[in-house]
């Protein structure tokens, strides 16, 4: 299953608007407001996912989110000098700032540093062994920003290749409600790139949803200020579906014993039927029944009593 590119071109198109339209009417108050915001894709599912997951699922896009201007740190596990200078002479110009693990638990223990660290990067990338321990570390902030850190191999053997396929990537983390979103893109690309990204990232988003495009409800692109602009709804299940799908085996069985059921009913005769006495017959026979009763009476009252026997005369006499 795919999306209809025509609709997804009219929406990335129509959202650009929009933003371009705000952006200039609040130029004029708000002199603080970024030139350039963030496009979302939201993806809403039917069903709740069964359990979390820490680590992100790893989307490529056709055009990447993250160019040389953007600022990515990179966190990693080994605390040697080496091997920090070993990934500075990658030479990445998104990687602005390396930090190792033990400077995250001492230098930006304090809850204004971790802020701080936080505004400063748009993108935060860690070594996949200590992934699951850094929401901890980081603080509330860091997810409710949606940036914690995503999983990077730091180990493999090339290393070049590695950081910069993370970084040509977007991250889909499933929420734990109906709703989830990724970053699919700016709105300094054309509505074009906007589309090309969303279609190749639909291209994965079903695989890392449970029961794929049968539990996607919807799906829609918006910035951070604006609403969600729909490209894809799903429709309503028809009644009864799941009734009407019965297997051919159950058919015919369920054919057979109405068909054994007939059979019984013809041969057996039909049950008599008791006939209903109208409220006047009913009178009647109560009339009817009314002097036999009386009669009985009467032949009970003419039938004499039973001589008792004399007593016997004393034989002396007083």
């Amino acid at each position: 299953m795919s999306l209809n590119h025509n609709q997804v071109v009219q929406a990335a198109g129509a959202l650009l608007k929009y933003t371009e339209k705000r952006r200039d009417s609040e130029a004029a108050t708000n002199l603080l407001a970024d030139d350039v915001e963030t496009v979302f894709l939201t993806i809403t599912v039917k069903k709740m996912p069964t359990g979390s997951r820490h680590k992100p699922y790893r989307i490529p896009l056709r055009v990447p989110v993250f160019n040389e201007s953007s600022s990515v740190c990179l966190i990693t596990k080994n605390n040697t000098e080496a091997h920090v200078e070993t990934l500075k002479k990658l030479n990445i110009p998104q990687i602005k700032e390396i930090i190792t693990l033990y400077q995250l638990k001492t230098e930006f223990k304090a809850y204004e540093a971790k802020r701080l660290l936080l505004s400063t990067h748009e993108l935060f990338l860690t070594d996949d062994r200590v992934v699951k321990g850094l929401p901890e570390l980081l603080g509330v902030k860091f997810f409710k920003n949606k940036k914690l850190p995503a999983p990077v191999n730091l180990l493999a053997k090339d290393l070049q290749r590695e950081v910069s396929k993370a970084l040509s990537c977007t991250y889909y983390r499933p929420a734990n409600g109906t709703s989830s979103t990724l970053k699919i893109g700016t709105t300094a690309l054309s509505a074009a790139h906007l589309a090309d990204n969303i279609e190749a990232a639909m291209e994965y988003v079903p695989k890392c949803v449970e029961k794929g495009w049968d539990n996607i409800q919807s799906i829609g692109i918006k910035t951070g200020t604006s609403l969600t602009l729909p490209i894809y709804n799903a429709l309503p299940n028809p009644a009864g579906v799941i009734n009407t799908t019965i297997s051919t085996a159950t058919k015919a069985s369920s054919k057979t014993t109405k068909e054994v059921v007939e059979d019984k009913s013809a041969e057996a005769p039909p049950p008599a039927k008791k006939s209903k006495k109208s409220p006047l017959s009913r009178e009647k026979a109560e009339v009817q029944a009314e002097p036999k009763k009386t009669a009985t009476k009467k032949t009970v009252a003419a039938t004499p009593a039973r001589a008792q026997p004399k007593r016997r005369a004393s034989a002396t006499k007083a």
